[in-house]
């Protein structure tokens, strides 16, 4: 059977989520497990979402590599503040808790 390009680039990318979902470092790193199949995952969308856009007749913008880095600099700037956020409010809740 004869796939075209872009279907046989979703399924390498589908295929590494998969690994990265079973691989061995979730017994011994949690940390790197959960980035590398975060990543793994990242692509797969991010294909998909190309593809869908493709298919919808847009025409995808090119990037600097810059741009990217800062786009992606700053959407994870704004899940670390919105995690300390949530982890501080936890933490004055517990006080709250164990003051009384």
């Amino acid at each position: 059977m004869s796939l075209a390009p872009d279907h046989m680039q979703l399924l390498a990318l589908a295929r590494r989520a998969i690994e990265a979902e079973k691989g061995r470092l979730w017994t011994t790193s949690i940390m790197e497990a959960v980035e590398k199949h975060g990543a793994a995952c990242d692509a797969l969308w991010a294909e998909l979402h190309r593809q869908i856009d493709l298919q919808d007749g847009k025409v995808p913008a090119l990037e600097h590599p810059s741009v990217q880095k800062r786009k992606l600099a700053f959407r994870m700037r704004k899940e670390i503040v919105a995690n300390v956020h949530t982890a501080i409010e936890q933490a004055l809740d517990d006080m709250d808790l164990t003051a009384t």
